[in-house]
């Protein structure tokens, strides 16, 4: 079904002739001269998106850091430079961005690659903050306490919480180089426009894959990240903290893959919070391979599981003025010999399933980041060909019904079942591990393994296809 989108005024710096031409309602907002990457997309003080990205000199290899802000109607500023240091990471997952706090301050912060004799991939978290809208940045400081060279710190992720301070969280330093993962450490600002008060929050996570942070109005801190449980299944987990990040509760396991890998993903998860709500998104590439969303309760248990692509890797979300989710993934097609990106959208409406799409076929489109405009739109900005792009799309746009049934799970007892065989394996039970709720019947389950499968594509053991 043909989508429709907002017009924008293409600025100074619009691409001319990309290899692959956008729809004509994107805006080119980076140097065609430059090798473009890492946009982010984040919200001042008054809830307007602010967008950040980097580019790199294709001869000198210089790298330049900037900002620009949205008005109402989605046209964009003139970009800001914030300064950054010459050996600065610029990669997706850990890529450099920027929050807002209450009073209008910007904190910018990026990663250093300062690689030793002992470890390679050693480096530094710095920021640095303008509190005259851009106009002058301070002097770059540490973000983490300890700064001893040879060790790495990187994959950070801030956001402005309930108390309009920022809050920011990180892998940091392996305590033991031979231990396969690294702590997830917090701080934040008290007051004043320097990171205090740093905290652990995990002892060990995966240790390069992104982390999600959000506060809520009544002060409740959320942090989502790829968890190495059991020494081998890589998991998301979630920690909160009720007080702005006085104290932060234990990391809680709710993506419950079963991805057994040896290695690292480079793919972490995203994070909306709605005081009391939060939904998540994630790529795993366990059992059942692909891009899922989740709602969690209060006990922090996945609710409304679903498959949102199998063939789709970077996803990200952000929440609409009316409680509707809005996702934004790039998901790969194969035509013949050839494979392509484009960036699709999903609105989630209680349990239905709404889709649209931004790029046209034959496009290289991928890392898309997503926030409201406004209730009736939405910002989308994205990597292609080596430059950022992005678009204002209508929300009512994103109108063909995709029919992805949730599943919930129940507190039905092993007695009360209806059906007393297994739907995913065919077993008779004897007993039951769980069972769920999908499409007003309930279903029990042999073993966890049997319910994960059912949970994960539900349609394929009950004949929706």
């Amino acid at each position: 079904m043909k989508n429709y989108f907002i017009g924008l005024m293409i600025l100074a710096t619009a691409c001319t002739s990309p290899v692959h031409k956008p729809a004509l309602t994107t805006v080119c907002i980076s140097d065609t001269a430059n090798y473009a990457s890492c946009v982010y997309l984040t919200t001042d003080e008054t809830n307007q998106p602010v967008m950040s990205w980097c580019e790199m000199d294709t001869g000198s290899k210089h790298i330049s850091f900037y900002m620009a802000w949205l008005d109402e109607s989605g046209r964009i500023s003139s970009k800001v430079s914030i300064p950054i240091e010459q050996n600065a990471n610029l990669h997706e997952e850990g890529m450099p961005k920027v929050a807002v706090k209450n009073n209008g301050a910007i904190i910018a912060v990026y990663e250093t690659s300062m690689p030793s004799a002992h470890n390679r991939f050693a480096g530094a978290v710095r920021y640095t903050v303008s509190t005259n809208k851009g106009v002058s940045w301070s002097k770059p400081a540490y973000l983490h306490a300890d700064t001893m060279p040879g060790k790495s710190h990187s994959f950070t992720a801030i956001a402005r919480l309930g108390d309009g301070e920022i809050g920011a969280c990180w892998l940091d330093a392996k305590p033991n180089p031979k231990l396969h993962g690294r702590p997830v450490h917090f701080a934040k600002t008290n007051g004043n426009n320097s990171f205090e008060n740093e905290l652990v929050i995990d002892s060990i996570a995966c240790e390069c894959c992104r982390i999600a942070i959000s506060g809520s109005s009544n002060g409740k801190v959320s942090v989502v990240f790829r968890d190495i449980i059991n020494d081998s299944i890589r998991d998301m987990s979630i920690i909160t903290s009720p007080d702005n990040g006085k104290r932060f509760s234990k990391a809680v396991p709710y993506s419950h893959d079963g991805w057994v890998i040896n290695g690292c993903p480079h793919n972490g998860p995203a994070l909306a919070v709605a005081d009391d709500r939060i939904y998540s998104t994630w790529f795993t590439g366990g059992p059942q391979k692909g891009v899922f969303y989740c709602e969690l309760n209060k006990a922090m248990e996945s609710t409304n599981r679903l498959l949102v692509s199998d063939h789709a890797r970077f996803i990200q979300l952000c929440l609409l003025g009316d409680g509707s989710r809005l996702l934004a993934f790039d998901e790969k097609r194969t035509e013949g010999d050839k494979s392509s990106n484009k960036i699709v959208l999903n609105r989630i409406i209680d349990d239905k399933v709404y889709r649209g799409e931004v790029e046209a076929s034959g496009s290289l489109a991928t890392y898309p980041v997503v926030k409201a405009l406004d209730d009736n739109h939405v910002v989308v900005a994205w990597s292609q060909d080596k430059r950022i792009y992005y678009s204002v799309v209508e929300v009512k746009s994103i109108n063909r019904r995709e029919i992805k049934e949730p599943v919930k799970r129940t507190n039905v007892a092993y007695k009360q079942l209806p059906l007393r065989e297994d739907p995913v394996c065919g077993m008779m039970m004897s007993a039951s591990a769980d069972s769920v709720e999908y499409k007003g019947k309930v279903y029990g389950f042999c073993s966890d393994i049997c319910k994960a499968r059912f949970e994960d594509e539900p349609g394929e053991y009950v004949g929706d296809r």
